[in-house]
C-alpha cells in the first residue's frame, strides 16, 4: 500500500488531531506501565508459543518520544493495516485488481517470529544519512539520506508490521573472497531457530508492506514439503547467463525453509569456492569481475544443478527488478534496485514512509538495535578476528611469559 503526501488543510488537521490524541493517550498509559525489560541476549529467539503474530505495535523505549510513538501507531493501525490473512484466496487492491492464490494454501496462520528477516553487511554505515547514523534520517535533509539505508529500514518496518523476527548481522570480511559469500553460513546459523528465513540485499525492498509473507509463500507455492530455497530469476541478458546458457537466480532475495536439505545446500554453497572442493571451477567466483557475479555465480553455475528439485525459481517480474530498469522485471512484490540505488530506492521508500514517518521509524530502529544487531563472531560462537599487527603485539608478551 502506498500513499502520497496529504495536501488539504482539512486532512492535515485531522491527522494532526489524531496524533495529538494518541500521544496524550499513549503518554497516560505508559505512565501506568512497568518499563519493558530488554532481552538478556540478542541471540536468544523467543518464539510466539502458538506461532501467531502479536498485534501490530511499535514498542516504546525509554528514549522514544510519545509523539513519534503515536505517529508509528497511527501508521501500523490505520495507514498500513494488514490486508489479508495467509490463506485468503483473493487479495483485492483498493477494491480492484484481484490477486488470486493459484492453488491450495499451505500456510493458514501467521508465523510470527517463526519467520525471520535477515540483513547483513561488513560496512559500518555510520556516516550522516546512513542506517546507523545516530542523528537519524529525515526527509528534511533528503539529499543525505542513503538509498541502502532506506532498504534496510524497509525490511525492519515490514517485520514490525507482521510480527516477524528481524536480524542485522555485522559481518567480518573475508581475505580471499567477496563478503557476499557469507550468506550461506549466516543464514544456516539463524534458520535453525526458525521455520522460514528471508534474506534481502539492502537494495531489495518489500513493495507491499501490507501483504503478509505467508500469503506470498502460498501464492508462490513455497513450503518445506516441496522445496528448500526460493529465488527469483534475473532479467534475460547475456551477462546474466551461466556457462550452460541458463539465466542466473538472483541471490539478493532468498527464501529458506527449515528442512534437512536446506542445510545441505547451504554447506555445499559455502564450500563451493574453496580449493579442492566438489566444483574446482567455483574458485573463479571468489571475487567480483565485470560479467562475473560472485556467490550468485557459484550458486547458479554449480549448486542449483546439484539440487534441481529443491530450489524453486520465482518470476523475475514478481520478485526482482523495478520498472525504471526497463528490463521486463517490474518487482511486483519484491523490488530489487540493482542500478541507481541512491535514487530509485529513496523514491520507493519515500512513498512508503513519507514526511516525519522516516525519522520516527529510523529512531525506533536505532533504539531497538540492542535486540537485533549481532556480530558474526557472536552469532557463530567464535572469537572475533584480530588484525595481524594487533595479533603480533598481543602474542609477544605471551611468548616472553612462556620462556
Amino acid at each position: 500500500m502506498m500513499f502520497g503526501q496529504m495536501r488539504s488543510n482539512k486532512s492535515t488537521a485531522l491527522v494532526v488531531g489524531v496524533v495529538i490524541f494518541l500521544a496524550a493517550f499513549v503518554g497516560l498509559a505508559y505512565n501506568h506501565l512497568e518499563p519493558l525489560q530488554p532481552n538478556a541476549e540478542a541471540t536468544d529467539t523467543e518464539l510466539v508459543p502458538d506461532g501467531s503474530s502479536p498485534p501490530p505495535s511499535a514498542t516504546p523505549t525509554p528514549d522514544t518520544s510519545a509523539a513519534e510513538q503515536a505517529l508509528r501507531d497511527v501508521y501500523l493501525q490505520s495507514l498500513m493495516k494488514i490486508v489479508a490473512k495467509p490463506n485468503d484466496t483473493v487479495v483485492r487492491q483498493f477494491g480492484t485488481l484481484d490477486i488470486k492464490l493459484p492453488g491450495e494454501a499451505y500456510f493458514h496462520e501467521p508465523l510470527g517470529e517463526n519467520l525471520c528477516i535477515i540483513d547483513m553487511d561488513s560496512r559500518p554505515f555510520t556516516e550522516p544519512g546512513h542506517i546507523f547514523d545516530e542523528q537519524g534520517m529525515s526527509w528534511d535533509d533528503a539529499e543525505t539520506v542513503h538509498g541502502l539505508a532506506g532498504g534496510v529500514l524497509n525490511h525492519y518496518v515490514y517485520a514490525k508490521i507482521h510480527g516477524y523476527k528481524y536480524y542485522y548481522i555485522n559481518l567480518e570480511s573475508y581475505e580471499d573472497r567477496r563478503d557476499s559469500w557469507k550468506k550461506p553460513p549466516i543464514m544456516s546459523a539463524i534458520l535453525k531457530k526458525h521455520d522460514v528465513c528471508i534474506y534481502l540485499d539492502s537494495d531489495a525492498i518489500f513493495n507491499r508492506l501490507d501483504l503478509p509473507f505467508e500469503w506470498l509463500m502460498n501464492y508462490w507455492d513455497i513450503n518445506p514439503v516441496n522445496n528448500s530455497l526460493a529465488l527469483a530469476a534475473d532479467p534475460e541478458h547475456k551477462n546474466n547467463h551461466d556457462k550452460f546458457g541458463k539465466t542466473y537466480l538472483n541471490t539478493g532475495f532468498i527464501v529458506a525453509q527449515n528442512n534437512e536439505k536446506t542445510f545441505q545446500i547451504f554447506d555445499d554453497w559455502e564450500e563451493c569456492p574453496n580449493d579442492g572442493g566438489k566444483h574446482p571451477e567455483c574458485t573463479e567466483f571468489r571475487t567480483n569481475r565485470p560479467g562475473k557475479p560472485t556467490d550468485q555465480g557459484g550458486f547458479g553455475t554449480f549448486i542449483r544443478y546439484d539440487y534441481p528439485k529443491d530450489i524453486k525459481e520465482l518470476l523475475c517480474t514478481e520478485a526482482n527488478g523495478f520498472p525504471e530498469s526497463k528490463s521486463g522485471c517490474e518487482g511486483k512484490f519484491i523490488k530489487h534496485v540493482w542500478t541507481g540505488k541512491n535514487t530509485y530506492t529513496k523514491l520507493i521508500v519515500g512513498q512508503q514512509l513519507p514526511g516525519d514517518l522516516l525519522h520516527a521509524w529510523h529512531k525506533q530502529f536505532l533504539d531497538d538495535r540492542k535486540n537485533f544487531f549481532i556480530t558474526e563472531p557472536d552469532l557463530l560462537g567464535r572469537p572475533p578476528k584480530v588484525p595481524e599487527a594487533e595479533a603480533e603485539a598481543e602474542d609477544e608478551p605471551e611468548k616472553k611469559a612462556t620462556v
